[in-house]
């Protein structure tokens, strides 16, 4: 069978086989703007070169910097004062198309208020946090009811959580990673750093484990791509161009897919196009398949964020929570994250694979998987770009 030249592109793309020569790869490598870069190597003075003396500006600076479904940032605040703030979800923001009831955009909120609660506790400040003051909010009423009230007041005893030391290094990974799969006592450091958690939080280096739950996942990824929905939504939120990326400082991107070198060139210069006819085109959900394959095979442990009983807004909050904190401590112990929801989402098509998995990890009736991710070890970096603090302001 013959392939057209810009077949042979992409499936040379999506296995990471076309030739990288040093010198060019090191000039393509894709680590995010300078300005990006300062604003997660160290936030808090970051906020101080802008103008931001008040902890409350240097605290929502820095939570911003949490992770989020599609780099959505789906995020309002209101300050009523010096030491207090209304969160809000921003509306505008969901994605009803893979999280139809928020269980994402919820999970998003809880990473914001716990990297909140640690940069408090960076500054001396604890912090106080009431989730729904004003009851839970609908899905048409974000911009009306608050999600949490957030206050902060000084420190009466010298207890700290050194969590937030990882915050530099916090990144979503979802290049190809090496080496040997995870040992066991890296990834109870791991578990012990980020304690204490509100839900279960399981980890397995197991290969035989492993082998069953990976083709689960690139299944339910395959699945995810080949839905006109789901791929019309990552289509809606790329960000192709380098004039794209910052104007708009948020979305989907190549360099956030694990992209960087001749690959990342070859993908922009020749192939990749936004148009729909291109987008939905066999020959690129083929590749953006085989590249997942890639990275989900790579993976050299895997962690499953569980709850047990109730599965509502708070539940999804505290995941989030737990989440930014093992996300942390993967950052402080130099491992690898990736999320790969694709399996547990709240779509028909999507529960076919979140019932397997159940099976596979012999859940009870009452346990939900929340969250998926892999973890491993990689020098890939990029940095996701972050909207202007002003913008997420009400």
């Amino acid at each position: 069978m013959k392939h057209s030249r810009e077949s042979f592109l992409k499936k040379s793309l999506a296995i990471g086989s076309i030739i990288s020569f040093p010198s060019l790869q090191k000039s393509l490598y894709a680590f995010g703007s300078e300005e990006n870069q300062k604003h997660r190597e160290n936030p808090i003075a970051y906020a101080e070169s802008l103008g931001y003396t008040n902890p409350i500006d240097q605290i929502l600076l820095t939570a911003i910097l949490a992770p989020n479904s599609h780099n959505s940032q789906p995020w309002k605040f209101k300050k009523t004062s010096d030491s207090e703030f209304y969160l809000f979800g921003d509306g505008d923001k969901q994605l009803p198309e893979i999280d139809p009831i928020n269980r994402q955009f919820y999970h998003t909120q809880g990473c914001f208020l716990e990297l909140c609660h640690l940069t408090a506790d960076s500054l001396m400040f604890d912090t106080t946090i009431k989730l729904f003051p004003n009851g839970k909010p609908k899905s048409n009423s974000f911009s009306k009811t608050p999600i949490a009230k957030v206050s902060i007041q000084p420190k009466t005893k010298c207890v700290h959580d050194f969590l937030f030391s990882g915050i530099n290094k916090r990144r979503m990974n979802r290049s190809v990673y090496s080496g040997e799969l995870l040992r066991n006592e890296e990834l109870e450091e791991i578990q012990s750093l980020a304690r204490p958690f509100v839900q279960n939080i399981r980890w397995t280096n197991d290969p035989s484990l492993m082998n069953s739950v990976l083709p689960v996942l690139d299944e339910a990824f395959a699945m995810e791509t080949n839905r006109y929905e789901s791929n019309e939504l990552n289509r809606k939120w790329f960000r192709l161009t380098e004039e794209s990326m910052l104007t708009n400082r948020d979305g989907l991107t190549l360099e956030g897919n694990g992209l960087s070198g001749l690959k990342l060139w070859f993908a922009k210069k020749f192939f990749v196009d936004l148009s729909k006819e291109s987008w939905h085109s066999e020959d690129s959900k083929k590749a953006g398949i085989q590249m997942f394959r890639s990275q989900v095979y790579s993976s050299k442990a895997l962690v499953f964020f569980l709850s047990e009983g109730k599965d509502d807004e708070t539940t999804w909050i505290q995941t989030g929570r737990d989440f930014m904190r093992y996300t942390l401590s993967c950052a402080v112990k130099n491992i690898a994250f990736h999320t790969m929801n694709q399996a547990v989402e709240d779509y028909p098509e999507s529960r076919v694979f979140t019932k397997k998995l159940k099976q596979i990890l012999k859940l009870k009736p009452n346990e939900e998987i929340q969250l998926i991710a892999r973890l491993g070890k990689s020098s890939y970096q990029f940095d996701s770009l972050r909207r202007d603090l002003k913008s997420f302001l009400v």
